[in-house]
Order: structure tokens, then C-alpha cells, then sequence
């Protein structure tokens, strides 16, 4: 295998999923609900690249009330809706958004002035271009997750990305906490896909 297929790069076997689509496995979200669900409650979460309803279904099993939308029509909430240029009333934000624009979706959230958080590649911040998006919008904490969630299960049984969770209040944070999340154990005969 080449080390390109190793560390998410092009080649000629797996090339991207159309639009950067990307199931996130139960797991991703109930680490970060088990952390954050104080952030998080008591009013409507938008999932904005809510795709086939991955992260909308964990929190709604949770008993959230979640408004999901996509640009793209996978089966799940309301299509042809571009959140970087559409409006919605919610009191939080939590998606995997699209790779390629996951910068602009964190400063398409930071305006809204509303809790968020974004699932993305755990080398995101890594990026020099990235650095001062993350010092204008300070994030409350980056959530480790200590496992490789199979985010393309149909290229093989073992997945080759690392992920983490950004979550941000409403404002600003004085510091950014970095937590380690370890794999949740999801309940038995859940509902949750």
C-alpha cells in the first residue's frame, strides 16, 4: 500500500467520496456528547452537513432537537441548502463538514455567536494558513479521539485517519482544554447507524 492511501491521500484505488461525504460513525458523537452535552442542551442543534443523518440521529436518540440540512441529497433532512450562504435560528452547531471547506464553516459558525463543533482531521490545526482562524476564534477545547473511526468502511477494515472534535462557545475561549477521548461502547441493539 502506498503511504499516499496510508495518510488520506489521492490514489488511483480509493479516490474521494463525491463532495468530501463522509459518514461519521456513532461513536465520534456520543465522544463528544459525553463531554459537552451541558454546551449543548436546551435549545436546537443545526446539523448543516447532516448528509445520511449520521450525527443527527445519535443526538436525536439523545433527545435533542435537531435541524438537519445539507447542500447534497443523501436520504436524511432538508437538501440544496448551503450553509455557508443560508440562515437558520439555532442555539448550536455540531457537523463533520465537508474537508474542503471545514475552515469556512468554522468562520461561518463564529458568526452566528452560538456553542459549536466540528469533526475534522486531527492535523487540521497542524496547517500554518490555519493558525489564525484558530487564534481569532480560540476554541474551548480539541477532544482526541484515541481511535481511527472508519469514516470509508468499504475500503477495508482498517481505517487510517485520525480525528478530533473542536468545540467552541459562544465566544472566544481564554484557553483551549485538549482532552483524550477514548472509543465509546455503543448500547447494545442500538437504533443509532
Amino acid at each position: 500500500m502506498k503511504s499516499s492511501v496510508i495518510i488520506g491521500g489521492k490514489s488511483p484505488k480509493n479516490s474521494r467520496n463525491a463532495a468530501d461525504f463522509y459518514a461519521t460513525p456513532p461513536e465520534c458523537t456520543i465522544a463528544l456528547i459525553d463531554r459537552f452535552d451541558w454546551l449543548f442542551r436546551g435549545g436546537r442543534i443545526w446539523e448543516p452537513a447532516c448528509g445520511d443523518g449520521a450525527i443527527s440521529k445519535v443526538l436525536e436518540e439523545r433527545n435533542f432537537r435537531v435541524i438537519s440540512t445539507d447542500l447534497h441529497d443523501r436520504g436524511y433532512g432538508h437538501s440544496n441548502m448551503n450553509f455557508l450562504t443560508a440562515d437558520c435560528s439555532c442555539d448550536g452547531i455540531i457537523t463533520n463538514p465537508p474537508f474542503n471547506l471545514a475552515a469556512e464553516f468554522i468562520e461561518r459558525c463564529a458568526q452566528k455567536e452560538v456553542p459549536f463543533a466540528m469533526l475534522t482531521k486531527a492535523t487540521f490545526w497542524h496547517a500554518k494558513k490555519r493558525q489564525r482562524l484558530f487564534w481569532q476564534t480560540k476554541p474551548l477545547a480539541v477532544i482526541a479521539l484515541t481511535w481511527r473511526p472508519a469514516m470509508s468502511p468499504e475500503r477495508g477494515k482498517s481505517a487510517t485517519m485520525d480525528f478530533i472534535w473542536t468545540v467552541w462557545s459562544k465566544k472566544p475561549s481564554l484557553k483551549t482544554n485538549y482532552i483524550l477521548a477514548s472509543k465509546p461502547t455503543l448500547p447494545p441493539q442500538s437504533d443509532v447507524i
